[in-house]
């Protein structure tokens, strides 16, 4: 008999006794992951916040994890790793064990951002985490100061073709730089960037009019827009605010294709079982509905988004395309 035809044999039989044993034995894997999901969560949760507490998503992270452990019974534990603009603590949510036991916080800037701008973000987003739930939705919104008597967004346009050279735009963050340039690709409108350090230093400025404009969390200008100290012009996103009804969107202004705004969401490491993906987003969504967690977003002009998981998925996969577009344009992807 030809020793070739014996070896393929051989080798099929080998193959097919593999495949059998692999198939045998998946029954036992469900049934694991099933018992895991039963008895999870057996303790407390780790929540990793890729920034320095005090900021606007541990601030959202703290709602959401004391709103959590009244439903679950257990702490929700927020592990704050400010290092590498939010690089650090992703990966570290990334290579966390998949159990349930441990999950990021995600922004637009280190799912979307900085894996397009960033070589140390050699992470693939949505590959590596699984999106669980989105915890906060914040519009942003473009201020101008009060001593240029503009009120809406055309009305900027306007002004900067008659003052070339003129206008200022303050910022002090990579999604309010990429705003700018964004706006300047889809409207032709020219503002030359001044750094800051952050955003009080950013405003004070604007308030003074040392500087003319800025685009920010609606959480952080709402004080100075209820004050009277600058005038907001657009909702650089597509849907209205209810804390400032009478402000255009950005669709509203004519500008279309453009968006910017804030998010927070949890993602868990990419093989963490369905069952506690799907119980995570479930309790998320309980949780922010209670009272106290919804009297807290409204102080802060945080909006609450109802998602389960396919629709937070969505919702991600759309930012993290709009982002990878925008940057692409501004010439400024890795």
């Amino acid at each position: 008999m030809n020793i070739s035809l014996v070896s393929a044999r051989n080798i099929r039989r080998s193959a097919l006794k593999r495949i059998a044993a692999a198939v045998a034995l998946l029954p036992v894997a469900l049934s694991l992951d099933s018992a895991l999901a039963q008895e999870y969560p057996a303790k407390s949760i780790t929540a990793v916040v890729p920034f320095a507490a005090g900021g606007g998503s541990d601030t959202q992270t703290r709602i959401w994890g004391e709103a959590m452990a009244q439903l679950i019974g257990h702490r929700i534990i927020v592990e704050n790793v400010p290092a590498t603009a939010g690089v650090s603590g992703t990966k570290q949510g990334i290579a966390a064990e998949p159990d349930g036991y441990t999950v990021v916080m995600g922004v637009a800037s280190t799912i979307a951002i900085n894996p397009v701008i960033n070589k140390a973000a050699d992470y693939k987003p949505l590959e590596d985490l699984q999106p669980v739930a989105l915890t906060g939705y914040t519009p942003y919104v473009m201020v101008v100061a009060n001593n240029l008597n503009i009120k809406t967004l055309p009305e900027l346009i306007e002004y900067g073709k008659a003052h070339e050279g003129e206008l200022t735009y303050a910022g002090w963050t990579t999604v309010g730089e990429f705003a700018r340039k964004g706006l300047e690709l889809q409207t032709g409108l020219k503002m030359i960037p001044v750094p800051y350090k952050g955003n009080t230093e950013a405003m004070t400025d604007v308030i003074a009019g040392r500087a003319s404009a800025a685009i920010l969390d609606i959480s952080s200008a709402l004080p100075f827009i209820r004050s009277g100290s600058v005038t907001p012009i657009v909702m650089t996103g597509p849907d209205k605010s209810s804390a400032l009804p009478d402000v255009q969107t950005i669709d509203e202004a004519g500008v279309k294709n453009y968006f910017i705004d804030s998010w927070t969401a949890i993602f868990a490491p990419k093989d963490t079982p369905k069952e506690i993906v799907e119980y995570l987003n479930a309790k998320t969504r309980e949780a922010l509905k209670s009272e106290k967690a919804k009297a807290r977003f409204d102080e802060l002009a945080i909006e609450f988004r109802d998602y389960d998981v396919s629709q937070t998925r969505e919702f991600m996969e759309k930012q993290v395309a709009g982002w990878k577009t925008l940057i692409e344009k501004a010439g400024a992807a890795k």
